[in-house]
C-alpha cells in the first residue's frame, strides 16, 4: 500500500469516527461535554471505522485478485459534509472509494466481466455482514455497547450499499446475479430484523 493511500484511509477513518461520534452524542451540543464526545469517538472508531476500512479493503483485495489497479482515494468534500451534517445529530457520509481500473497488458486492456465487477462490489457488503456477525457473537459472549453498535452499524452499511441504485454496490451485484444479490440483501435484512427484536 502506497503512503498516499494509507494516509487517505487513515484520515477518512478518523474523520468518519469523529462525525459518527458527534452524531451519536446528539450533535453540536456535545462540544460542551468533551468526555462524552471522546467516549463516542472511541466507540465509533471501532464500530464504524473498522467496518468502513474493511469494506474498502475488501473491494481493493478482490479487484487486485482480478489483476486490476485498485487504490482507495478519499473525497475531502464528502468528509467535510459528513462533519457538517453530524452537527445536526445525524449522519450521511461519502468519505471516498476504491478507484478500480483494468490493467493494460501486452495483449491489450483486460476487460472486466459483469461477474468480476459483481464480485468486487459484493466483497464490501459481504465483509460488513461478516463483521456484524462477529460483533453479535462477541455481544452474546460479553454484552457491551461497543459490540451492539458494531453489529448494528455494519448491518446498516451492508444494507445501504446493497441498494440497487446509483453508484452503490448493489447496482453492480444486481446486474451480475440477482440470486446472489437476493441472498446478500436477505442476509443483511435478516440480521437487521434480528437485532431489532433482540435489542
Amino acid at each position: 500500500m502506497r503512503a498516499k493511500e494509507l494516509r487517505d484511509l487513515v484520515i477518512s477513518a478518523l474523520v468518519l469516527a469523529l462525525a459518527f461520534g458527534i452524531a451519536l452524542s446528539g450533535g453540536f451540543p456535545v462540544f460542551q461535554q468533551p468526555a462524552i464526545l471522546a467516549f463516542a469517538f472511541g466507540i465509533a472508531l471501532v464500530a464504524v471505522s473498522l467496518g468502513f476500512v474493511f469494506h474498502e479493503l475488501a473491494h481493493r483485495f478482490v479487484a487486485r485478485r482480478f489483476n486490476c489497479f485498485a487504490e482507495y482515494v478519499m473525497w475531502p468534500l464528502g468528509l467535510i459534509a459528513a462533519l457538517g451534517i453530524s452537527l445536526f445529530g445525524f449522519i450521511f457520509a461519502a468519505p471516498g472509494a476504491v478507484m478500480i481500473q483494468p490493467r493494460t497488458t501486452a495483449e491489450g486492456t483486460i476487460n472486466l466481466s459483469n461477474r468480476k465487477v459483481g464480485l468486487i462490489s459484493l466483497a464490501g457488503p459481504a465483509t460488513n455482514i461478516g463483521l456484524a456477525v462477529v460483533f453479535l457473537v462477541l455481544d452474546a459472549i460479553r454484552p457491551a455497547l461497543l459490540f451492539t453498535l458494531g453489529a448494528y452499524i455494519n448491518t446498516l452499511l451492508a444494507l445501504f450499499n446493497l441498494i440497487p441504485f446509483g453508484p452503490l454496490d448493489g447496482v453492480k451485484v444486481f446486474r451480475w446475479n440477482k440470486g446472489f444479490w437476493l441472498i446478500a440483501i436477505a442476509g443483511a435484512g435478516g440480521l437487521f430484523v434480528a437485532q431489532r427484536i433482540l435489542f
